[in-house]
């Protein structure tokens, strides 16, 4: 029985493989008409393929999220960048501004540095030999 069993689904399998592999749809058209067979004896023309070239990423130019200067270049700049400009209060008569979290006027000193002019969207330091400006 058992036997059996197994001669059945070997049959059952070897009919569906047969039936898979077996053409489908139409037959091939006769080729022998002297028009066909004209057209399949013409040069077909090559067309060349440039390859491409395959490149290699080189990286970045710098890391988006490393600080933008060092420490060594601040000191080049006079130091300028450790100061941050957060907010400029406008007032014609007396404005101010708030760097590294004090509040400062015109005359005032804040890390050697002394405010000289304060304007609508920037701010004029000056260290006494050079001037310095921080933008918004």
């Amino acid at each position: 029985m058992q036997r059996n069993k197994k001669i059945a689904i070997m049959i059952v399998l070897i009919a569906g493989a047969v039936f898979v592999w077996m053409p489908k749809g139409k037959k091939a058209k006769d080729v022998s008409s002297p028009a066909l067979s004209a057209s399949f004896n013409q040069a077909i023309p090559m067309i060349s393929v440039a390859t491409k070239k395959r490149t290699e990423f080189v990286g970045w130019p710098r890391d988006p999220f490393a600080k933008l200067q060092t420490e060594k270049e601040e000191k080049k700049v006079g130091g300028v960048s450790k100061l941050k400009l957060g907010a400029i209060m406008w007032d014609d008569k007396n404005p101010s501004v708030f760097i590294n979290g004090k509040i400062v006027g015109v005359g005032d000193k804040i890390d050697d540095k002394t405010v000289k002019q304060i304007e609508r969207d920037r701010v004029v330091l000056t260290d006494g030999i050079k001037d310095y400006v921080l933008k918004l």
